[in-house]
């Protein structure tokens, strides 16, 4: 996997050459952990992106090295507090979130050109996950007022799937300034192996008396199922 990584990093990095093409997705994410990580998280949703070159000009298949990031939320609790001991008139929302994101680069390889075009995936990289609270303002939730990182940990994800674009748009001409060529729906179903890693899940933090907390953290691995739908762009 250690190749892989340093393979797909390389290629990212280095000027593309002219027959590469630019390409670029965004879309909303749902997971279904596995293994032992169903034990102790139920459903994750969330959302990410990726952006990559396509190699294969003039063949009907194409490939594609990639960096994906992908963020899953996992838990939220949301409670209701007095904004501090001596101000207990004003409230805030407290919340906390449990979530993971995956830094994955890949490869892809697929169908270039068709309305409908299926193709294959592998990746794998870095995982980072972590607990975070936060307090916003209960009429106008925007910038959080404070957070804090409740805990975090490290651990490696390696990935497999597939998916299939489907065409929603094609231009004959480059548009001006961008060179988009193509506008495709993009639906994805991958399973993810993650590795063990230590966190804290929803109901984990509990408030004892005089101010104090205690973390119940679990340890186990971290494979969950994924789907994705959002849209692709090709330039």
């Amino acid at each position: 996997m250690r190749g892989l990584l340093i393979l797909v990093l390389a290629v990212l990095l280095i000027p593309s050459p002219a027959s590469a093409r630019l390409e670029a997705g965004l879309g909303l994410s749902l997971g279904w952990p596995s293994g032992d990580f169903q034990d102790e998280v139920d459903f994750a949703w969330g959302g990410g992106g990726r952006v990559g070159w396509s190699f294969g000009e003039v063949s009907p298949a194409k490939a594609t090295v990639f960096l994906d990031v992908n963020y899953l939320n996992y838990g939220r609790e949301r409670r209701v507090e007095p904004f501090s001991y001596t101000i207990p008139d004003v409230f805030v929302d407290v919340i906390t979130d449990n979530y993971l994101i995956h830094f994955s680069p890949g490869i892809s390889v697929g169908l270039r050109n068709g309305p409908f075009r299926p193709y294959a995936e592998v990746y794998g990289g870095l995982t980072y996950i972590a607990t975070k609270t936060k307090i916003e303002n209960r009429s106008l939730p925007s910038v959080p007022i404070a957070e804090s990182t409740n805990f975090n940990d490290y651990t490696y994800n390696f990935g497999f799937g597939g998916g299939l674009k489907i065409r929603l748009w094609q231009s004959k001409d480059s548009v001006p300034a961008v060179d988009l060529r193509e506008a495709l729906l993009d639906i994805k179903l991958s399973y993810v192996k993650g590795g063990e890693a230590e966190y804290l899940k929803k109901g984990s933090i509990e408030r004892l008396e005089n101010a104090t907390i205690r973390y119940g953290t679990v340890r186990t691995a971290t494979d969950i199922v994924q789907a994705r739908i959002g849209v692709y762009l090709t330039f």
